[in-house]
């Protein structure tokens, strides 16, 4: 008799494969050990490097290590510890290479998955290789023309709208959760009252010479150089994160300096179909999850604004969205949103229970604990009741089946690696490779029904991520906070919206229209860690989402500071795997020989039943080790001597990838709410 199965997700739209391109890296010669020499350390990267595709693979990825093992190999470098972390760092990209299927430069790519009666599988070897310029480099080409006033002549520039004025001085955000500020003289509150439309750089100029004819014109040419260093001012040489291409916008020729450095993705040269059973098994984890969401009404830092919201204003009345962020004449922003972590949290019974569940699994030396029905409902009822649930997200997963023919009689397993806040968060930056799915977005529903999706196109506030924010449009309204538009007057811009309250939700709506929008930020940028996202994205991106299920992987909550936690298994799915802490204290000081280092190690694997076989987690990396192998324990060592712990998590057994040839990989798959 099968059980009932309860789906509150449903599949929507096709799915996404991400899996490595090559199927084995290099053999790997025997590992010197920390104490060798640069002749032995040459002689073990030779045979690695002169794997032309493993070579390419890691230059393009990071050109300064390549830099640096060419100079070991070559002579030009005769120093033991560089050549010791150019060594390890080739081994962590050949495990790499091999074992991690998020998508980075020629390591990983994508294509799209379909869902059938039956599954089949055809993986080529013609992928298809889309270049762009590397964000860093093109930033050096721009900032250096941004800094010639003659360069800039027939330029368009405007206030960057992310920049505000508070106590004489103007605000405008920096990397992370830092800003600039400098003081508002005559000559800044001018620029910030001439250019709040597009204007050429030129006609600035000469406002400003106008204005202040007594100021020498190099002054006021370094004034405007220093406002678009700063980005209190925006030009349109810095395309929106819409444009996939930012380099399009440029004058031809003035890539020269940043054509030797490329950014690239890939799309994989292949077919794959799954059978339904696996979507169906999809759906179950993301239900699952949505109901053991550790905030099933919202986040406490959100939950505490919108009360704050309620006494301040009630329902009914709609908020400025300027006004409402200044912490002055409005309420500033929620707890946390200017800071790189998370507030700390009280315990609840949520966290009483799991850790109950996780102490009675170690006591009783279980890697596994199936989650019944009866369990999860004792879960779900520590929490609040959601109000709602939440109305879409991607489920990212690995299926684990060794053949074709066992993933179609079901004999698979769906071993969750992430959950995004929403649809397109994921595979957002892979849409430019598959246009013809650009139209999916437009039907997927919002937590207030007479709101209609709106896509939110920002720069990120470091560098480096700029192409992770970069996709086309895809929805038809679009707001855009921090860019250069031009004179589209289509574009919603963070001073044409309003904050309004109904029951427990706050929205987002027009201030000249009243009509109501959701924001759906396709890029998979974590805005918790608040350092690669301007605060106020973070604030559109949440808000209306803010009262419903915050639906993440399993949380464990109070229960991640325990040594273990175990395994938790639902039907077919891994909603989570076992999990090990090895704080650097348990073995012995990086004075020890690694022999000895080792056999602590061994023993406390024992101790701990600690496979062969983990996954050492870095943020949000995987780094497969073999902890029977010396490179991967010196790598492990390595990890422990910058760390004072390293999580171990169980890894998929070496069988899990068969049914695609034994390569590396996962799917990502977007649900929506209805049963």
């Amino acid at each position: 008799m099968t059980r009932s199965r309860r789906t509150l997700y449903r599949r929507t739209g096709a799915g996404m494969l991400r899996a490595v391109v090559n199927l084995a890296a290099p053999a790997l010669p025997h590992w010197p050990g920390p104490t060798a020499t640069v002749d032995q350390w040459r002689s073990w990267l030779h045979p690695i490097w002169a794997d032309d595709a493993f070579r390419r693979t890691v230059s393009n990825a990071s050109p300064d290590l390549a830099r640096q093992v060419e100079a070991v190999l070559d002579g030009r470098s005769a120093n033991g510890r560089r050549a010791r972390r150019a060594a390890l760092a080739i081994a962590r990209y050949a495990i790499r290479y091999e074992y991690r299927s998020t998508p980075f430069g020629l390591f990983a790519g994508v294509c799209l998955v379909d869902f059938g009666e039956t599954s089949a599988v055809f993986v080529g070897d013609e992928h298809e290789v889309v270049a762009r310029a590397d964000p860093r480099a093109l930033d050096k080409v721009i900032s250096a023309v941004e800094a010639s006033g003659a360069s800039m002549a027939a330029v368009e520039v405007c206030v960057n709208n992310l920049a505000y004025v508070r106590g004489g001085r103007v605000f405008v955000p920096s990397e992370g959760a830092s800003e600039f500020s400098l003081a508002l003289t005559p000559a800044l509150a001018h620029v910030l009252q001439v250019a709040r439309s597009p204007i050429g750089h030129a006609a600035l100029a000469g406002k400003l010479a106008a204005e202040f004819p007594h100021v020498d014109a190099r002054r006021q040419a370094a004034f405007l150089a220093e406002l678009l260093r700063l980005r209190v001012l925006r030009s349109a040489l810095r395309a929106p994160a819409t444009i996939v291409d930012p380099a399009a916008v440029l004058p031809a020729g003035s890539l020269e300096a940043c054509e030797r450095e490329a950014c690239v993705d890939v799309r994989l040269n292949a077919e794959v179909r799954l059978p339904e059973t696996v979507a169906i098994e999809m759906e179950t984890a993301a239900t699952v999850l949505a109901r053991l969401a550790p905030y099933p009404a919202g986040t406490r830092a959100w939950r505490r604004y919108i009360e704050r919201f309620s006494a301040r204003w009630g329902e009914g009345a709609e908020v400025g969205l300027e006004q409402l962020v200044d912490p002055d004449n409005g309420l500033g922003l929620p707890d946390g949103f200017g800071s790189v972590s998370e507030p700390p949290r009280p315990m609840s019974r949520r966290d009483r229970l799991l850790l109950d569940l996780a102490g009675t699994a170690a006591v009783e030396g279980r890697r596994t604990v199936i989650l019944s029905e009866t369990l999860i409902e004792e879960l779900e009822a520590a929490g609040e009741p959601p109000t709602c649930l939440a109305p879409h997200f991607e489920l990212c997963a690995e299926v684990q089946a060794g053949s074709l023919p066992a993933l179609d009689r079901g004999d698979f397993r769906v071993r969750v690696h992430t959950v995004s806040r929403a649809a397109g968060t994921m595979t957002g930056r892979f849409q430019h490779l598959f246009p013809d799915t650009a139209d999916r977005h437009t039907a997927l529903p919002t937590v207030d029904p007479v709101a209609i999706p709106a896509q939110l196109s920002f720069h990120p506030s470091r560098v480096e991520a700029d192409l992770l924010t970069r996709t086309p449009q895809v929805l038809p309204k679009l707001v855009s906070v921090g860019e250069f538009r031009g004179g589209d007057t289509t574009v919603i811009l963070p001073s044409d919206l309003v904050v309004g309250l109904r029951g427990s939700h706050l929205y987002l709506a027009v201030a000249a229209t009243g009509e109501r929008l959701e924001p759906l930020t396709p890029t998979a940028i974590n805005f918790v860690w608040n350092n690669f996202t301007p605060p106020l994205v973070r604030f559109l991106a949440e808000i209306s989402r803010a009262a419903t299920p915050q639906v993440t992987w399993f949380d464990w909550g109070a229960a991640w500071t325990l040594p273990f936690t175990p395994a938790l298994h639902y039907r077919r799915s891994i909603v989570v795997a076992a999990r090990w802490q090895l704080r650097a204290r348990t073995l012995p000081a990086r004075t020890a020989c690694l022999d000895e280092w080792a056999e602590q190690l061994h023993a406390w694997r024992g101790r701990a039943g600690v496979p062969d076989r983990v996954l050492l987690a870095m943020d949000d990396q995987r780094l497969l080790l073999n902890l029977t192998r010396e490179m991967d324990l010196d790598l492990l060592r390595t990890h422990l001597c910058g760390s004072s712990v390293a999580v171990l998590y169980d890894a998929p057994p070496p069988d899990a990838n068969g049914w695609i040839g034994g390569r590396a990989h996962s799917i990502v798959v977007a649900v929506r709410a209805g049963r």
